[in-house]
């Protein structure tokens, strides 16, 4: 059968059987989705009570939509019992395409797999490629199809595709990555797999589909793991890819068996495998954006030893950042003389003399951008700088402005002091650039209380709440990087 997924995130007409106007059906959910994400495409709601579906033409069934519209996908979400008949009208629109969202099916025990196992046998009959059953559905950012079950808004378009068995972590997933600054290219809730698998998924976006920079998986089972592996290790050459890969406990496996009746295996000897052939195996979703931020971020460095600065503006951060290092094996390269004299001249006496630098909380914010200058001209070792504690200035300028302490004449003042952080981060990420090499920034301030953390943000610039979680991203960097360099 042919593998062109390309109806699926590309459709010029979809239909979605099941829309609704109940606010409390999931198919009013994936109608509104689909309305108020501004699909680029035709879009026709069918239903057989309802003339009208949120300001469009309803039609009581896929065969009672004009003739000369082209379907390239249809989305089910109406009881399993009833999805045979769909398929049968897909066949006579000649549509091969076609979600099923619609749960009831394998992971509902024997008679639900009994209609699975008709189910596939008609798609492949027909030569029609199914996605689910029992998933939550799909998103594609290019022509702003967002046909999922639970309610999403303000996806940002970007490199990441993320496939996932299992549609709560995933569509909730793509929601939290999304207000985090990861522009998504394409989502599948890949459910039981009954046709389309994660081998499927793979090959797509990792051979055919330019827009997919980095791939995220969440895996509880494959069902031909060799297959899986190859691929893996062929497109990893070309582009990350990260598994979050769960179901390898005794316990983990029978829900996984119960959840999308997936069959899934030791995790320890599986991620082993997958990790020789190239693949990132991550701990938590946490884990996985903090990657795909750092490998959009700088996806063409070069880490061949993972050698590093810590510069932080308090000495706790440096602390806790070194632990991480040691944890990790990242190296903390020491200064040679000549960078060990400049930064002497500009910090107090009472620094720290060595790698981690902490600045002492130094006041003079243009001292961080001439010591990292320093840093990069001096140490061409260096592959990484780990910056730590920053963002506070801009975040006491701003809360000064509401202190009934400060006069009204004095806050201008304020502004251009927070204006002075923000102007010092635009000028460390110029020289990230221009040195291709990472800054990696770990700060617990937010965007709501820090103007210069709120226009990293607005950049899509990897922020670490963590020294450990910026220690970690760094080193699976450097992982993927010794691993392309063996080929």
């Amino acid at each position: 059968m042919s593998l062109n997924l390309e109806p699926f995130f590309n459709p010029k007409a979809v239909a979605l059987v099941g829309a609704s106007d109940q606010l409390s059906s999931w198919g009013f959910i994936v109608a509104a989705n689909i309305v108020q994400n501004n699909y680029q495409g035709k879009f026709f709601p069918v239903n057989l009570r309802k003339e009208e579906i949120l300001g469009y033409k309803a039609y009581p069934s896929i065969l009672d939509i004009p003739e000369d519209v082209t379907l390239d996908l249809i989305i089910i979400i109406i009881r399993a019992e009833f999805v045979m008949s769909i398929l049968e009208q897909a066949a006579q629109r000649n549509v091969h395409h076609v979600v099923v969202i619609s749960a009831g099916f394998r992971e509902s025990g024997e008679e639900g797999r009994k209609l699975e196992d008709k189910v596939v046998a008609y798609v492949r009959e027909n030569d029609i490629r199914l996605i689910g059953p029992n998933g939550m559905g799909i998103v594609s950012t290019r022509v702003g199809l967002t046909a999922v079950m639970w309610p999403v808004v303000g996806l940002k378009q970007g490199g990441m595709t993320f496939i996932s068995q299992s549609g709560n972590i995933g569509t909730i997933g793509i929601s939290v990555a999304s207000h985090r600054g990861i522009g998504l290219n394409a989502y599948v809730s890949a459910g039981n797999m009954a046709d389309l698998n994660m081998s499927d998924y793979l090959e797509y976006f990792g051979k055919h589909d330019e827009r997919s920079k980095v791939l995220g998986l969440y895996v509880e089972g494959i069902q031909d793991a060799r297959r899986f592996v190859k691929l893996v290790k062929k497109i990893s050459k070309k582009k990350p890819i990260i598994i979050l890969k769960a179901g390898g406990s005794k316990a983990g496996r029978q829900a996984a068996l119960s959840h999308t009746g997936a069959i899934a295996g030791d995790d320890l000897v599986f991620s082993n495998i997958l990790a020789k052939s190239g693949a990132i195996i991550v701990r938590s979703l946490e884990e996985m954006f903090d990657l795909v931020l750092a490998f959009i971020q700088w996806s063409e460095c070069e880490f061949p030893r993972g050698k590093v600065v810590i510069l932080t503006r308090g000495g706790g951060w440096g602390v806790m950042a070194a632990d991480a290092c040691s944890k990790y094996g990242v190296n903390l390269l020491p200064l040679n003389k000549d960078a060990y004299d400049s930064i002497d001249k500009l910090l107090p006496p009472y620094w720290s003399k060595g790698n981690p630098i902490d600045t002492v909380a130094e006041l003079n914010l243009s001292i961080l951008l001439d010591i990292i200058k320093i840093i990069f001209q001096k140490m061409p070792a260096v592959e990484a700088i780990f910056l730590l504690g920053v963002g506070g200035i801009s975040y006491l300028a701003n809360l000064y402005k509401e202190s009934p302490l400060i006069i009204e004449e004095h806050k201008p003042q304020l502004d251009f002091i927070s204006e002075m952080e923000v102007n010092l981060f635009k000028d460390i990420l110029k020289l990230s650039k221009s040195y291709n090499k990472p800054i990696l920034i770990t700060t617990l301030l937010t965007a709501y209380n820090s103007p210069s953390i709120e226009y990293l943000e607005s950049q899509n610039y990897p922020i670490f709440p963590s020294p450990e979680r910026m220690v970690l991203a760094f080193r699976y960097m450097v992982n993927y990087y010794q691993w392309r360099q063996r080929l």
